[in-house]
């Protein structure tokens, strides 16, 4: 009988941290705009020495804007985008951001999708072949003689 509840009792810690691990791409980090707009508005008046009334607005407008793109997407950004992207412990974290670095990964892909074969016109070296999610296929070194 002891046995058996150690594995229950082990089981169930394994579940509760799977499902703590997977909530981050359940829902979208909250980020408190107040506090990070308020930031961005004395940091851009102690660098430009003018306050600016309409920062913290532009930011919160922004941000919240930011915001609701993710939100609205979230359930098809692949975890490896969220991974990558999504920082809610950074010292700045921001929606702005964390968007830009998702649209950006999904351009690459795109792109790479699109052009699987391509080198670069002006011949650089290493030739690097990339895979649909983002890694490496392969890299080819060029011969450096002339």
């Amino acid at each position: 009988m002891y046995v058996l509840s150690k594995i229950i009792i082990s089981g169930a810690i394994v579940l509760m941290t799977a499902s703590a691990a997977l909530s981050k791409d359940v829902v979208l980090p909250k980020i408190d705009l107040q506090k990070q707009c308020r930031t961005t508005q004395e940091s851009t008046d102690a660098l430009t020495g003018t306050k600016n009334p309409n920062a913290f607005d532009l930011c919160m407008t922004s941000e919240q804007s930011a915001r609701d793109t993710l939100v609205a997407r979230w359930a098809t950004i692949p975890p490896l985008d969220k991974a990558n992207c999504i920082h809610p412990t950074d010292w700045a974290a921001s929606y702005i951001e964390w968007l830009g670095c998702i649209d950006t990964r999904v351009y690459v892909r795109t792109m790479r999708a699109e052009h699987p074969d391509s080198t670069p016109a002006s011949g650089l070296c290493p030739a690097v072949k990339w895979q649909s999610d983002g890694s490496i296929a392969s890299v080819a070194t060029c011969n450096l003689r002339r």
